[in-house]
């Protein structure tokens, strides 16, 4: 063996250990996103929350990661990505301890902002740490397959958490990320011992405070009121104060980083096409998958639809986590050398296809009629998860990859807050138009009218069920179809919205890669032109 195929075997063995170190904490972050999803019940019940209560069980999580990924991946570029990455693990790994031992609500709260702070540090260093240590002609393949694995960590995370639920205990979830982040972090000190990641910290570069103070009281009160916006009302104080901070911060942002000689965020990047795409896209990305996700899980499990539990729910997405890890792992290695322009163009068209298709389920359909368009949706997502980081992380001098990765993903997670919010809109939106009409239907003058129409806006299914049950079974059957039907109508309105958003992401790919494939590294030039 030559001692340039030596060289080239011992990268490569570096960047397959680097890949197993991210792979297992991106498994970790994205089972932690979607896996609690399912054991909302389970929490409710032992420690008896309340409707806000278990949304901030979710938002929580996504708040803390939204709005500390960018600040925590600077961090990286000026400290190092491995000291990052490590109190990453160790902060995540307490929040996990803390869920799993959690006595009341309030604990349990800490423990998942706690999780959400370490997924930000994780989620915000990894990809650069992937791309520091592995040489450029392979990147393409390591960040498919670092895509890929952040993708069936989401798909199969209401598996896994429905069946520890339902098998063993909620409280399982969080054991299995201590188990986890016990062996990534094992790794990461033969990686550290062995320097398997280049030193890529910015000699001299100073920390943007105050652009990291304007960040938080962007993200922060921004994520807060979308969240809790429907809840709380969105003309209502708790909903109006956090957006009116949020927009006076993103002007003081803009300004801080315009006058900086090295902002938290270098705005001028975002001239480059290319990587406004790869921003753009994974914000639409993570808007889509969370729009679908969490409506489609919620539609599944509904007596009136399919009915399925929790595993079931997880289960029938599997054609649509596969088709992603296959995609996301096969794409980048024949298309490394191309423009990402049609393929992109592609992913995002097949995202909004298979939307459009999953419109014409109903209460009646069969899983034998949806599962393709599921596959048609992962194949989409695959695509999208795989190429967009790498589409916009090459542009990027090695010494802001740090930076740029903790944008990208950071667009993901306001992405999927947003998905859930818009989506969760479409859906209230419908059903209340549509409860109008069953109600404005019903007997007038009637004590029968006024209990189902109570019931029908502030009741339970049960309730419901028990009314339907007191009346002329003509009645009941017209009016039980009619809610199965607002039910369809309902899941149909947040489809609609995620397939909307992946068009304009396919005719935003298509207008801004034109042209031909830049240098690597080439955004560069628009920082240094501007001094």
């Amino acid at each position: 063996m030559s001692d340039q195929s030596a060289a080239e075997t011992t990268q490569d063995g570096r960047a397959r250990t680097v890949l197993a170190m991210t792979a297992i904490c991106m498994m970790v972050v994205g089972f932690n996103t979607t896996a609690v999803a399912t054991i909302l019940p389970n929490l409710k019940a032992e420690f008896d929350l309340t409707l806000s209560g278990l949304q901030w069980v979710m938002a929580t999580y996504t708040v803390a990661s939204a709005t500390l990924v960018t600040i925590v991946s600077r961090l990286g570029d000026i400290t190092g990505k491995m000291g990052v990455f490590f109190v990453g693990m160790i902060v995540f790994a307490f929040g996990s301890a803390l869920v799993l031992i959690a006595q009341d609500g309030a604990m349990l709260l800490v423990g998942r902002g706690a999780q959400g702070a370490g997924a930000a540090a994780l989620f915000g260093t990894s990809l650069s740490l992937l791309t520091a240590a592995t040489p450029e002609a392979q990147r393409a393949s390591v960040t498919g397959a670092w895509g890929a694995v952040v993708g069936l960590a989401i798909g199969v995370g209401p598996i896994v958490g429905g069946a520890f639920a339902h098998y063993i205990s909620w409280r399982a979830v969080f054991a299995t990320d201590l188990v986890l982040l016990a062996a990534a972090f094992a790794i990461g000190l033969h990686v550290s011992k062995r320097k398997y990641v280049p030193d890529t910290r910015l000699a001299g570069a100073e920390f943007d405070y105050p652009g990291a103070f304007a960040l938080l009281l962007f993200l922060g009160p921004l994520s807060f009121a979308l969240s809790n916006g429907e809840s709380n009302g969105w003309a209502t104080p708790l909903t109006l104060v956090p957006l009116g901070v949020a927009a006076v911060a993103t002007v003081v942002l803009v300004i801080v980083s315009r006058r900086s000689d090295d902002p938290l965020i270098e705005l001028r990047y975002f001239r480059h096409p290319r990587y406004f795409m790869a921003a753009a896209g994974m914000f639409i990305t993570g808007f889509t998958l969370f729009c679908f996700f969490v409506y489609f899980n919620t539609f599944v499990q509904s007596p009136d639809a399919f009915g399925y539990s929790s595993i079931g729910a997880g289960l029938s997405i599997m054609p649509l986590s596969l088709s992603m890890f296959v995609i996301s792992v096969t794409a980048p290695r024949f298309l490394a050398p191309y423009s990402f322009r049609w393929p992109i163009a592609f992913g995002l068209g097949a995202m909004s296809v298979g939307f459009l298709l999953l419109m014409t389920t109903t209460n009646s359909t069969q899983y034998a009629g949806i599962w393709w368009k599921l596959m048609i949706v992962g194949v989409g997502l695959g695509i999208c998860f795989s190429l967009l980081p790498r589409l916009g992380l090459r542009l990027l001098p090695e010494e802001h990859v740090g930076q740029g990765s903790g944008v990208i993903n950071a667009c993901l997670y306001f992405g999927a807050t947003l998905g859930a919010v818009v989506g969760g809109l479409a859906e209230a939106i419908t059903t209340r138009r549509g409860l109008s009409e069953v109600i404005d239907a019903l007997p007038t003058g009637s004590t029968q009218r006024a209990d189902l129409a109570h019931a029908l806006t502030h009741g339970t299914p049960s309730q419901i069920q028990q009314l339907l049950a007191g009346m002329d079974p003509p009645s009941s059957v017209a009016l039980a179809k009619a809610l199965r039907d607002l039910l369809d109508n309902a899941f149909d309105s947040a489809m609609l919205v995620a397939a909307v958003m992946a068009l304009v992401g396919m005719v935003l790919a298509l207008l801004l890669l034109r042209g031909p494939v830049p240098p690597v590294h080439s955004a560069a030039d628009l920082v240094r032109g501007s001094k």
